[in-house]
């Protein structure tokens, strides 16, 4: 079972950086535990940690909404998915993240994050050990974002 603080502390963080970043209010739908990482939309983030507690952090968006992030991180319309656009992604998800760690260190979870790996394409399925947690994210709209939390380890 995932301490809930932890869930809470994702949340938090998230929460901050969306509306820092992005200056958008976000909400979140329920979080749920699941048996497997099936992204429900074909950008994918995905951003492993390591320390007292292991895992990822897999964050999934629909083009239309990943092309919506980067014009509010760039300040100006954007409307193609080019290296540039997917950087900006990865970059969003390296912030998220780092929020998360610090947030996490705050409840006594030392975690160091990997770099950001951003994966197109259609029918994924990632494969990651332990408790996975989804929340569905509403940016823009209900649940156009998808963050995936897998833990195993721990304290």
């Amino acid at each position: 079972m995932i301490d809930v603080r932890i869930i809470n502390s994702v949340l938090t963080s998230a929460q901050n950086t969306y509306e820092m970043v992005l200056q958008l209010k976000t909400n979140f739908g329920k979080p749920q535990a699941v048996k497997d990482v099936v992204p429900k939309y074909n950008i994918v983030t995905v951003i492993g940690f390591t320390g007292d507690i292991e895992g990822n952090f897999i964050y999934s968006f629909s083009e239309a909404t990943a092309l919506k992030i980067v014009s509010k991180m760039m300040g100006m319309e954007y409307g193609t998915l080019d290296e540039l656009a997917l950087s900006a992604i990865g970059e969003l998800g390296n912030m998220t993240s780092g929020s998360i760690a610090m947030n996490l260190e705050k409840l006594g979870y030392k975690i160091d994050i990997t770099p950001p790996t951003v994966i197109t394409g259609e029918g994924m399925k990632i494969t990651t050990e332990g408790m996975i947690i989804r929340l569905p994210v509403n940016l823009f709209e209900e649940d156009d974002l998808e963050l995936h939390i897998g833990v195993r380890g721990g304290k």
